[in-house]
Order: structure tokens, then sequence, then C-alpha cells
């Protein structure tokens, strides 16, 4: 399998100090692929302070047309390499072939080709005209610089998808990156390190990839000086300690975390199939391990029963298989550690009182590896951890309400606010309804938001920042105002 093991620092592909590896799992079937470089200490030391001198003395930072032309190759690369990227994203991930043609690889790629545009027609200076200051007539500007080093730390759910994210807002903004994937799956952060060695004019430096199944090599790069912004995408809990480490210097940070997001189903729907096959495939495509999934799905009483049979008929027929078949829909959770976890949760909703209306385990056909079946939890409380917590797994719970105020009362009793969704016969109700929810997408009848020109992000403990679209390319930018004897 085409796959890189290799670290990426100061524009050299090496191996970590001392020849450390850690093992690669495959998720389907619980064996080991292969292994990664294991990074140290003095990987990490080495990997910023060739970001740090990239950005401080090379020219990265002020030529926009070497950045743009830098990204349409790395864009090339990621698109001459798509086979072997899905045949690697498939065996490490565990994501179904049908989803790297989507969020897992393929629409992640454009984020390149649409931030080297943005980079390209970037107003970076804005005048603001002559003004009569203090000190008499002014004339005014403004002008965008990039902000720094940016320390880029991304899980494992969909890590192409990440890594792109951030890396390509970044690099177009003229920041240096350090970037560590998760321990999970570093040969997709890894490949990225071979393909801008070998196909791309990025300088030393500029780009650099470390992995490690340390987590104190993400503590070293939060905490470091060196580093203007820390990007993080990950648990809640773990952002926090991101945002902790990183006020020791007041570094900036972007923090993408946890989701509990509700799917409102308003009761003026014909029937329940739009809302049903949203959920189920939103779940499938990933496992269920995405933070925007709308896992929570809010019915109303009046119609509770009709809309659980609904979704769970739809699930039911979403059975897990091998991700590298073009007919499975959904592959296996990414680890044996996450599948004890959603186990936990599904037993102690059991033990609550919740029902499970299908799936609840392991599928028998499948033995080995880490799959869970669709889960569709029935009875569910606001008060359950069930719903309340983040699972990340293929769960979703159904909570029955009275009105459309009860149903945003119980959409917005959380500490998230990912992502949302609304479903009624009347557009102009359910856009209503959603505006009513404090949450950083919304999607209205089944409308997908998602694109590299979408900013995405959350309120509450879900995250500070937006990452992707216009929004996500200035969070890596800093402004300076500039006057000057007006005459």
């Amino acid at each position: 399998m085409w796959h890189e093991e290799r670290l990426l620092i100061d524009g050299e592909l090496r191996s970590a100090e001392g020849g450390a590896t850690y093992p690669v799992e495959n998720p389907t079937t619980g064996g080991q692929l292969g292994e990664a470089a294991d990074a140290t200490p003095a990987d990490v030391e080495a990997a910023l302070s060739a970001a740090r001198r990239a950005f401080d003395e090379s020219g990265w930072a002020t030529d926009v047309d070497l950045r743009v032309r830098c990204l349409r190759q790395l864009h090339q690369a990621l698109v001459d390499h798509a086979d072997q990227l899905t045949e690697l994203t498939i065996a490490e991930v565990g994501a179904p072939r049908s989803a790297c043609a989507t969020v897992q690889l393929t629409a992640p790629t454009e984020f390149l080709p649409y931030y080297a545009e943005l980079a390209e027609g970037y107003e970076w200076t804005t005048p603001l005209g002559v003004a009569d200051t203090l000190g008499g007539p002014a004339e005014r500007w403004t002008e965008r610089n990039p902000i720094g080093v940016v320390a880029a730390i991304t899980p494992w759910n969909v890590p192409h998808q990440i890594n792109l994210a951030k890396i390509a807002p970044a690099l177009a903004a003229g920041c240096t990156v350090v970037l560590k994937p998760a321990p999970e799956t570093p040969w997709c952060g890894l490949a990225l390190g071979r393909l801008v060695t070998e196909h791309t004019d990025i300088p030393a430096g500029v780009f650099n990839v470390v992995t490690s199944s340390d987590p104190a090599i993400g503590e070293l790069l939060t905490g470091d000086p060196r580093v203007d912004m820390v990007s993080f995408t990950g648990s809640t809990a773990t952002g926090r300690r991101v945002m902790a480490a990183a006020s020791t210097n007041v570094t900036k940070v972007f923090l993408e975390l946890g989701g509990k997001s509700a799917s409102i189903v308003l009761d003026d729907v014909a029937d329940f199939g739009l809302a049903a096959a949203t959920a189920a495939f939103g779940t499938a495509t990933v496992a269920g391990q995405g933070c925007a999934l709308t896992t929570r799905v809010l019915l109303p009483r009046s119609r509770y029963d009709e809309g659980v049979t609904a979704i769970a008929e739809m699930m039911a027929a979403m059975a897990p298989g091998d991700p590298g078949d073009p007919g499975t829909m959904m592959g296996p959770l990414i680890s044996d550690r996450q599948w004890q976890r959603v186990n936990e949760y599904v037993r102690g909703a059991e033990a609550a009182g919740a029902r499970v209306v299908c799936g609840g385990g392991r599928p028998a056909a499948l033995p080995d590896g880490h799959f869970f079946e669709m889960t569709l939890l029935a009875d569910v409380t606001p008060d359950m951890a069930v719903a309340s917590e983040e699972i990340f797994g293929p769960v979703l719970v159904a909570i029955a309400y009275e009105d459309d105020d009860d149903a945003v009362r119980i959409a917005n009793d959380s500490i998230y606010g990912l992502s949302g969704a609304v479903f009624g016969a009347d557009e102009q109700r359910a856009v209503a309804v959603g505006r009513r929810i404090r949450t950083g997408t919304m999607s209205i009848n089944g409308g997908v938001w998602y694109g590299a020109d979408v900013p995405f992000g959350g309120v509450k403990q879900s995250g500070i920042g937006r990452e992707m679209g216009v929004a996500g390319f200035e969070e890596h930018l800093d402004t300076t105002a500039f006057a000057r004897p007006a005459g």
C-alpha cells in the first residue's frame, strides 16, 4: 500500500529521533497495518524551529504568488494520488469507499484551489481615506498580515477533511505550519508531507508534520512561545486543556470541539422519510464519528411512534460492512477503545430506561474489527447521558417534545452548539424554528451547508472561531493600521 511512515521536518522526510515508531492499526480487522514515526520532544523542537525560521526569514509570508502556485501544486498532487489515498483512507480510517468520494477525501481536496483563488484576489490592503485627527489630516489604511506559526492538531474521524481545512487557509494566508495528526491516523497526515516534499515548491520549514503516540507532544506545541496560533479540533475536554496551555503565552486559539446537535421534526411533515434518511445517512457516512452530526432527533409527541418506526427502518437498512466494498455505507469505529465507549453509553441508556429499537451492539456477521450496529434509542429523556453527552458512534436518540417552544428549549438545553436541522412542511416555520437554535450551522429540510466557502464552527462549548470560508482564512491574519500626514 502507498503510504508514508516518516516525519516531515524542515523540508526533509526523516525518521523520528532514535528511529522510534509505533503501530498503525486496521480498524476493519483489528490487526496491524504497519508503523509510523513516533516523534520525540527533540523532533517537535526541530519542527518548531524550522517553522519559526521559515516564517521570520523566508519570503513565504510576503510572496502571495508563490503561495498560490504551491497550493495549486499540492491540489494537483492530491488529485493525481487520489486512488492511493483512497485505499490508504479505507485501511487506516475504516472509511467506506463511498465516503472517500465525498467528505473523506474528494471534497476536502477542493479546499486548496478555493484558498489559492481567495489569496490571489484578497484585498490585503484596505484604504480608509483621509480624516481630521489630533495631528491634523491623515491618510489611513489597514494591512492584513499572516499571524505566524500555526500548530494544527487534528483528530482521526475525517483526517483529510480536517487536515486540509487547517493547512489550506493557513498556508494561503502566509503562515507556516506544524501539523500533528491524531495518533490513530498518522499515515493520512504523513502523506501530505510526502506530497509537499515531492510535488510542490513549498520552501523548507513552511510545512512540517510530526506524528506521535505520546499525548505530551501536543502539549509541547500548545505551550510553546514560538507558536502564534493553535488550531485544534477534538473533544471539548481536550479543548479546555489546549486553551489553558495556550493562555500561558496568550496564544490565539481556534477550537472546533464537540457537539450534540438536534434534528427537530415538526408536526406538519407529510411523512418522516426525508428526516429519517438524512439522520441515518449522515450517521452511516462516518460511523457516527462526527462532531456535527444531528444525534438527537426531536419528534412531536403526537407522532412519536411513527417517527421512531421510520428512522429505525432506515437505519436497519444500513448495516455496517467491509469499507472497501463500494456498496458499504458504514465502516467500523476507529478502535476498540471507541467501541467500548459506545457500548457503555448504550448499556447505560438501557439501564436508565431507554429502549433499543434497532442495533445495540456488534453485528453477528462481523466478529472481527471494531464494528457497531446502527443503533436507535427511543424513550430517551433530556436528562439521560445519551441525550446530553457526545457518544461519537452510530447511535441516535429519539426524544419527544410537546410543541415548537418545547422543541427549541430541548435543542438549546446543551453545553454544545455546533449544528442542527429542522424539517417541516411550512418552510417559513421551519426557518423560524431554526433561527431560535443557538448553533453554528443549520440545515432546513435536508439542505447541505458543507462547502469550502462555508464557515464552520460552533458556539458555547462547541468551540471558538470559524474554519473554512473567508472567515476561516481571516482567522490566520492580523491587522495593522497605518496613518501618514495627508498632503
